[in-house]
């Protein structure tokens, strides 16, 4: 019984002389995640134990609170491990660590280190990137700083900012579009040491706009409205469109309106609030998206300003601004007269030349020869034509109508026939042009005085069927008032012979 106490003592005495020469521990530097390793991994950082008899450690990841077992690594100056089978770019994760000896004795098991999880999010409208981490886990009260590092595909790794201790977040914003960013968070100890976290990466983009926008064309009517068009090919997110205009390249345009989006393929507006005879407005379409920004504009359209200057009594000039501003520019520039509501082509200049002379001295003539009234304006507008391969889908821009006023002309026959056989001779009807609507009186008397024929009239004449009656060759008196364009009065009388044969 004596011998049996002996040797349990014994035993008790070398199990613990064993527990004091455990081997120390080994000093965990860090647990970091290898930014952008496919498969997701973590190194594993530390100082070697100080017990010259370590054959390795031991490399513990905790599980639902649990320590288990990942794997030993051999020789007691490794100082590293990669664990391959990480899920750190899901969720944080912690390891611990432990040495063991020659004698398979091992030493405590290190305080746990928990990597940085990092997440990201994209602001659409703000084009921002917010980033947000768990703390670095591990160091106590040691952490100095984080620091965010951002590439692009183009670019390598670099500091974007540096944060207090205690930061969880970080925005990053003013991101190129369609660029590809990648973060990652490093944290860093007051030695200097550091761990960095999972890495993330976006894509910077807004909102799509549609297709195309384009301004097609644009449209001055009688009443010198501008109208302008523009063409779309829907696509992207557009939630309305917006209408800008400004009366200078060199100043900022304004808003004048919205439409809404209905996948429409074209839009027209017309600008009612605007002088197109004197001044040149310049329009663009931009489409709207969602967060209320512009994602696309149209280029710029403009109204031509036409100006007709009369240098001789049937000679005019024409001149005319640049029309505004197809991708290929202008083709070339038409211009028609515009008389009595009826164009007529004049002629078609390059697109470098906006000028055109007309002179409509035959045309008076003609006119006159047969006995067609001319109003007091004689009326232009121009055309711009887009320069372009599709002439089948060519656009077409028109400018004001711009008028000149001649001074009256009136020319009275001496005699007409009202048995003549050509019917424009069994009429006595002056000739006028030019002269002011609503102003024109023509009355006949016969030599006695009375009123036999009277009209406003321009083109009625008198056929003096009633005086045949009466009367064979006789001589009749007519008077004739009107006005000019400034709203002077004439007036003009004279004696004619009524013919029978």
């Amino acid at each position: 019984m004596k011998r049996f106490l002996s040797i349990l003592l014994l035993l008790v005495n070398i199990s613990a002389f064993a527990q004091n020469n455990l081997p120390d521990p080994p000093k965990f530097k860090s647990a970091s995640v290898i930014p952008e390793s496919l498969p997701t991994t973590v190194k594993l950082s530390w100082q070697p134990s100080d017990s010259t008899d370590v054959a390795g450690y031991i490399v513990y990841k905790i599980v639902d609170n649990i320590t288990t077992t990942l794997d030993t690594v051999r020789g007691r100056n490794t100082t590293s491990y990669e664990y391959t089978g990480s899920s750190a770019n899901s969720i944080s994760e912690s390891f611990r660590m432990a040495a063991y000896d020659n004698d398979g004795y091992k030493s405590t098991i290190t305080d746990p280190h928990a990597t940085i999880f990092m997440t990201i999010s994209y602001d659409k409208c703000d084009k921002k990137a917010k980033l947000s981490w768990t703390p670095y886990s591990g160091w106590g009260q040691n952490i100095v700083n984080y620091r965010i590092y951002r590439r692009h595909t183009e670019s390598q790794y670099q500091i974007v900012s540096t944060l207090s201790a205690t930061a969880a977040e970080y925005t990053d914003q003013n991101l190129t579009n369609g660029r590809t960013y990648f973060y990652y968070v490093e944290a860093v100890r007051n030695d200097g040491i550091t761990a960095t976290s999972n890495s993330q990466s976006i894509t910077a983009s807004g909102f799509e706009g549609p297709v195309s926008l384009k301004a097609t064309s644009s449209y001055v009517d009688a009443d010198n409205n501008i109208s302008v068009y523009f063409q779309i090919k829907t696509g992207g997110e557009v939630s309305e469109y917006q209408l800008f205009r400004t009366i200078s390249l060199d100043s900022a345009f304004t808003y004048i309106a919205s439409f809404p989006n209905t996948n429409q393929l074209q839009l027209i507006y017309k600008d009612t609030t605007v002088n197109a005879i004197d001044s040149i407005y310049y329009y663009k379409l931009a489409s709207i998206d969602p967060c209320g920004h512009i994602s696309k504009e149209s280029n710029i359209t403009s109204n031509i300003v036409l100006k007709v200057e009369s240098i001789s009594k049937t000679e005019h000039i024409l001149e005319w601004t640049d029309y505004k501003e197809w991708a290929d520019g202008v083709d070339s520039y038409k211009a028609y007269s515009y008389f009595s509501g009826v164009p007529n082509e004049l002629g078609s200049n390059g697109s470098g030349t906006r000028m055109f002379r007309n002179d409509i001295a035959n045309y008076v003539k003609s006119c006159h020869d047969k006995q067609i009234y001319l109003t007091d304006a004689f009326c232009y507008y121009v055309e711009a034509y887009e320069n372009t391969q599709e002439y089948a889908q060519q656009n077409i821009s028109r400018s004001n109508i711009a008028c000149v006023y001649e001074t009256p002309v009136i020319w009275v026959p001496s005699a007409f026939n009202i048995t003549s056989n050509n019917e424009e001779n069994r009429v006595f009807k002056p000739v006028v042009s030019f002269i002011k609507e609503n102003s024109y009186l023509f009355v006949i008397y016969d030599r006695w005085g009375q009123q036999v024929f009277k009209t406003t009239e321009i083109n009625e004449g008198w056929t003096g069927i009633e005086a045949k009656k009466y009367y064979h060759t006789d001589s009749y008196v007519y008077y004739i008032r009107y006005k000019d364009y400034n709203d002077k009065e004439y007036h003009k009388s004279g004696t004619f012979y009524l013919l029978m044969e």
